[in-house]
């Protein structure tokens, strides 16, 4: 009977034992220590450019730990604060952070360091800035320069005409800018009149405002009687004065004779008509160029309204 009850007092003895020790363990487990390893996407900075940092929090507990951010401060060679901020760690202790190497704080060149503090522990990164220019920020935008109507004669009046133009973009900052016109040059126009619509774009992303300009094409003249050569060759040899000539065409194209299919911009206070009209006149009048050539510079004194239509 003894002996039985030394065996029940020695069991729950063992059993006692164990659990306290099991506690004491328990109570004794060591947190591991915190520590943070980051690091930066690249080794050299240039003015104007992204700092990635990107980073864990090593025996980050989620538990223990949550609401507590990581804290950053950017300090330049001479030890002076240029940036700050803080970030919140993710479920695993992964953190991240980023900042642009702009603004009169990063003037300088050298080197940088990054300080970085979660609860009691500490890291520092190196950062090496190379320095630059600052960049100067871009807010005008482009222009473009107001391109006058084009007309031009049709050859036959079913075929289409190609017109070709350049149209010129200026910009404060970017040497060369090249329009987007539609339709572009090189176009096929038929007879009538085109609206060209022309927009462009700087390398910061300004837009200018719109320009549009009218291509017209008109419909080739009537055959040009052989006897109207005389009245050209007249005015050439100076037989008759330029008003005459004007008034000589402008009855031809009132009574149908001449078919023009420009009209009138404005009505011209003088009769003075170039000297290339003139010359133009001479050569048909001896047959050394065609009869467009000649309606090229008649077509000319309509749109200036020298001959009105």
């Amino acid at each position: 009977m003894i002996q039985y009850s030394l065996a029940i007092f020695f069991a729950i003895l063992l059993t006692s034992t164990g659990l306290m020790q099991a506690m004491a363990q328990e109570d004794t487990e060591i947190q591991l220590p915190l520590s943070i390893d980051a690091h930066t996407n690249q080794n050299f900075y240039e003015y104007g450019e992204s700092v990635g940092v990107s980073g864990k929090i090593k025996n980050y507990d989620a538990d223990l730990h949550s609401g507590i951010s990581v804290e950053y401060r950017v300090l330049n060679p001479s030890g002076d604060l240029v940036k700050s901020g803080q970030t919140d760690p993710g479920q695993f202790g992964a953190f991240s952070f980023n900042f642009i190497t702009k603004g009169t704080s990063f003037e300088t060149s050298g080197d940088y360091s990054i300080h970085m503090t979660f609860d009691t522990v500490e890291a520092e990164l190196p950062m090496f800035f190379t320095g630059g220019v600052p960049m100067v920020e871009d807010v005008t935008p482009p222009e473009i320069v107001q391109h006058e109507d084009i007309v031009v004669l049709a050859e036959t009046s079913g075929a289409l005409t190609p017109v070709e133009f350049d149209v010129l973009v200026i910009d404060d900052m970017d040497e060369s800018i090249t329009p987007t016109c539609k339709p572009e040059s090189g176009f096929l126009f038929g007879i009538g009149q085109t609206i060209i619509k022309c927009t462009a774009k700087d390398s910061a992303g300004n837009f200018a405002t719109p320009m549009s300009f009218s291509i017209i094409v008109s419909p080739p003249l009537t055959s040009i009687p052989s006897w109207v050569k005389n009245v050209a060759g007249f005015w050439c040899q100076d037989q008759i004065d330029d008003a005459s000539f004007v008034e000589g065409i402008q009855y031809l194209i009132d009574n149908g004779i001449i078919v023009v299919p420009a009209k009138s911009k404005v009505i011209s206070d003088t009769q003075e008509v170039p000297q290339w009209v003139k010359n133009n006149a001479c050569w048909w009048s001896e047959g050394s160029i065609t009869d467009l050539d000649f309606a090229s510079g008649i077509e000319y004194l309509v749109r200036e309204g020298i001959i009105v239509v």
